[in-house]
């Protein structure tokens, strides 16, 4: 079994469901979440309708110089993956873009802001700042977004970029995250 770099694991008490860090043996239950997921979900995700990752693509999102990767399951289910969230390395020095796949019916719970405000959290031991590219359309991940304070949009087309801070955030905004589980 490959191991990843000691993080804490993560519970959400409104969906019981548990965060953990990826590894290399998670590659086939990603996939099986990808299939599972509609076209309207990944391509939210990639800007595109993914059907799988490849096994190289996999390897450098649980690379810890790399990339920070975390894999959620039901409490009750550690072998079915629900959801990934990523913080990825740029081409930009210290950033890293986060990307975050739920699946359908795991979504609306507050799992994305939850699963979001943890990789902020994780953002400064990494090294970076963190950055996402979604959809205009993404209505679900710009709420999030806008609910972790993100600058305002840069929009090219359909698509839009955005930074979040990774300070600290206000304790209303912690709250109000709070209350939404």
């Amino acid at each position: 079994m490959t191991t990843a770099p000691h993080r804490p694991r993560l519970p959400h008490t409104g969906t019981r469901t548990i965060t953990r860090p990826a590894t290399l043996d998670d590659f086939d239950a990603v996939n099986a979440l990808h299939n599972r997921c509609s076209l309207e979900t990944r391509f939210a995700r990639y800007q595109a309708a993914r059907r799988s990752l490849r096994r190289g693509e996999f390897h450098h999102l649980t690379r810890p110089d790399l990339g920070l990767t975390w894999v959620t399951h039901p409490e009750d289910d550690p072998q079915r993956l629900i959801a990934t969230t990523s913080l990825v390395r740029t081409t930009e020095p210290s950033t890293a873009e986060l990307g975050i796949m739920i699946e359908d019916p795991w979504q609306s719970r507050g799992l994305g802001t939850t699963l979001a405000q943890y990789a902020r959290e994780q953002a400064p031991t990494f090294g970076c700042c963190m950055s996402v590219m979604t959809g205009l359309d993404n209505v679900r991940m710009l709420r999030i977004l806008r609910t972790l304070g993100a600058s305002r949009p840069a929009v090219h087309r359909s698509t839009a970029d955005l930074t979040v801070s990774v300070e600290q955030p206000p304790m209303e905004l912690t709250e109000a995250a709070l209350l939404l589980h």
